[in-house]
C-alpha cells in the first residue's frame, strides 16, 4: 500500500542500491542516472551517502560497486528470516529427481532466486547466483503472482498506483491472458510453465504456505505423466519448509 507521503529520497537511494547489487560491473553516477532516469547530481549525492554508510564503495576509477554493508545486511536478513536454514535440507531431498531445484521470491514483476541448483552441483553452488527473471514467464513467478488478486497483478504490470517503486515493471505482459493463467494456477494449486530458454525445459512450482512469500520448484525435461509424482514431492518439501524451526543455535566462535 502506498503511504500518504512516501520518502522519494529513500526510494531513489534503494533503487541505486538495487542496481549496484545486481550489476556485474562497477557503475558511474552518470551511467546509473541514465539507467534510473534520475539527475546525475542527485545520483551522485545518493551514492556518496550509500558509500558513507558502507553500502557502496568506489573502485580505482571512481565507479561504484556494492560495499561490505551489503553482505552484512544479507547475512543478517538470512539469519533473521530463517528461510534458507529451513529450506536447504528439504530442497536437497529433491536432487534425486535429476532436475534443477529452485526457491525464489517476488520482486516487482520479477523473481529473485534465493536458491537455484542444477543436477551434479554441490548444494552450496545454488545460493544466490541467478539473475532476476520475468515473473510471468516463471513457474515460481506464476505461483507467487497467483497469491495476488487480479487488481494487484494488473496494477503491477500496468504501472498504476500499485507499481513497485524500486523494481518497476520492465516486461510488457498481456494482463488478460496472465489473469486467465493465474486463475488456473489458483484452482490447481501449482504452476506448470515452459521456460523462455530454447532447451524446452518446463518448471513445476508451488508457493509456500507460511509467511515467507516464497515459492519452490523443479525445472527440466519431464513428461506429463511425471507431473503428479513430482507435485506430490514438492508439496511434501513445501510442508517441511513451512513447519521447520528456523532458529539458529549459537555458533562456536574462534
Amino acid at each position: 500500500m502506498r503511504p500518504a507521503q512516501p520518502n522519494q529520497s529513500l526510494i531513489d537511494g534503494l533503487a541505486c542500491l538495487q542496481v549496484l547489487a545486481s550489476h556485474a560491473e562497477p557503475v558511474g553516477s552518470r551511467e546509473l542516472g541514465r539507467m534510473l532516469g534520475l539527475e546525475p547530481t542527485r545520483v551522485n549525492r545518493l551514492l556518496k551517502t550509500l558509500a558513507y554508510v558502507g553500502l557502496a564503495q568506489q573502485d580505482a576509477h571512481r565507479k561504484y560497486l556494492p560495499g561490505p554493508g551489503i553482505h552484512v545486511l544479507a547475512a543478517q536478513s538470512l539469519r533473521g528470516s530463517g528461510l534458507i536454514r529451513r529450506a536447504l535440507g528439504p530442497l536437497e531431498s529433491l536432487f534425486d529427481l535429476g532436475h534443477q531445484v529452485a526457491m525464489g521470491v517476488l520482486w516487482g514483476d520479477q523473481v529473485c532466486y534465493l536458491y537455484h541448483s542444477s543436477p551434479g552441483e554441490s548444494p552450496g553452488a545454488g545460493l544466490g547466483r541467478e539473475p532476476l527473471y520475468p515473473a510471468a514467464a516463471s513457474g515460481l513467478g506464476q505461483a507467487l503472482l497467483a497469491r495476488l488478486d487480479d487488481e494487484a497483478v494488473r496494477e503491477l504490470y500496468d504501472g498504476s498506483t500499485g507499481r513497485h517503486p524500486v523494481a518497476p515493471s520492465r516486461h510488457p505482459v498481456d494482463t488478460d491472458a496472465l489473469s486467465r493463467t493465474l486463475a488456473t494456477v489458483r484452482d490447481s494449486g501449482y504452476a506448470l510453465v515452459k521456460t523462455l530458454e530454447p532447451a524446452g525445459y518446463r518448471t513445476l512450482a508451488v508457493a509456500l504456505d507460511g509467511g515467507d512469500a516464497a515459492a519452490i520448484g523443479v525445472a527440466g525435461l519431464f513428461p506429463d505423466e511425471d507431473v503428479p509424482g513430482m507435485l506430490a514431492r514438492l508439496e511434501v518439501v513445501r510442508d517441511e519448509i513451512d513447519s521447520a524451526d528456523g532458529e539458529a543455535g549459537p555458533a562456536v566462535r574462534r
